[in-house]
């Protein structure tokens, strides 16, 4: 990726492969990013782009009965993906008032 006065200014802020992503969803003007980082979707945000993260991603799956988000969020979590009990709970709540 060229190294544009965007991605100086974000990659002070970011790593690289979250400058890289937030420079792309600019340039491409997409839809949706993915990202988990605090500070990604901080920068991401005052772009005005719109986010999602990887409970986002399952959730959906989950509200189209693709995906046991029980299991997926547990499996997260024992790979080393942090998520809060409260997190985890409210998620798997809005699921159930979903369906």
């Amino acid at each position: 990726m060229d190294r544009t006065d965007l991605f100086v200014e974000i990659h002070h802020e970011l790593d690289l492969g979250e400058t890289a992503a937030i420079c792309c969803a600019i340039e491409r003007d997409v839809d949706l990013v993915l990202l988990d980082e605090r500070d990604g979707r901080r920068v991401a945000r005052r772009h005005d782009l719109s986010l999602t993260g990887v409970i986002g991603v399952l959730l959906r799956g989950a509200e189209a009965g693709d995906v046991d988000l029980a299991a997926e969020l547990t499996a997260l979590r024992e790979a080393g993906f942090w998520i809060s009990d409260d997190l985890f709970s409210a998620v798997l709540d809005r699921a159930d008032d979903s369906t």
